[in-house]
């Protein structure tokens, strides 16, 4: 005679129903893991990269992250909204390096903002973004207009308000504080941006220090009392 053990069956099985296999990279309800949005945004910032918003399709997408039409409708609104979440994230890893240590001098705080934005925006990824979103600007200006805002406005309106604080707290003269951060921001890219947009031209680490310190100077020249 042959005995079994007592094993209470399998919850799906009480219910009388199969058992579901969870998707790859999602939480129970169904929702994504951050590290399997990340490889999404990852892979789709590649494909859009490479062939340009326009010649993506919405197949090739599905093809390239996995899913269904109806996970990337409800979980990024989409293609358009897909592409606006590739944008988003680059631009905010730009302007979260832009926060600056108060306790410093003037020309540290300053010198530390230069580099960070320097470092950030002659990434190759963000430089590859930027060629992305001018090719397209004219064609899809909804697209172009939410990387400006996010981009380039928002590190504007950063340092706008950096400059603001000192000027408040008398350590730089009255002006145009937007005016003043624009000015500041441009001269810091304008030469090492467009040589790689335009040749693929790095810049050096002694180029970086240079731009780095006579723009720091300029500026402070001209604005501290």
């Amino acid at each position: 005679m042959t005995y079994r053990r007592n094993v209470p069956p399998r919850p799906e099985l009480r219910a009388g129903k199969p058992a579901v296999a969870r998707p790859p990279g999602t939480r129970s309800g169904g929702r994504l893991t951050e590290a399997r949005r990340q490889e999404i945004v990852r892979k789709a910032a590649a494909l859009f990269i490479s062939k340009g918003y326009a010649n993506v399709t919405v197949d090739e997408i599905i093809d390239l992250i996995g899913g269904s039409k109806t996970t990337l409708y409800s979980r990024f609104g989409g293609k358009e909204g897909l592409f606006e979440t590739v944008i988003r994230q680059p631009c905010s890893d730009v302007t979260l390096a832009l926060e600056v240590n108060p306790k410093g001098s003037l020309e540290t705080q300053l010198t530390q903002i230069a580099r960070a934005f320097l470092k950030s925006v002659l990434d190759p990824k963000i430089l590859e973004l930027h060629r992305l979103m001018v090719s397209i600007g004219k064609t899809f200006p909804a697209a172009g207009g939410f990387f400006y805002d996010k981009g380039p406005e928002t590190a504007y309106g950063i340092v706008t308000a950096w400059i603001k604080r000192q000027q408040t707290a008398g350590r730089l003269a009255r002006g145009d504080a937007r005016q003043l951060a624009v000015l500041f921001l441009d001269m810091l890219i304008g030469e090492h941006q467009l040589a790689f947009l335009t040749s693929g031209r790095k810049p050096s680490a002694r180029a970086i220090d240079c731009t780095v310190r006579a723009s720091v100077r300029l500026f402070l020249n001209g604005t501290r009392k």
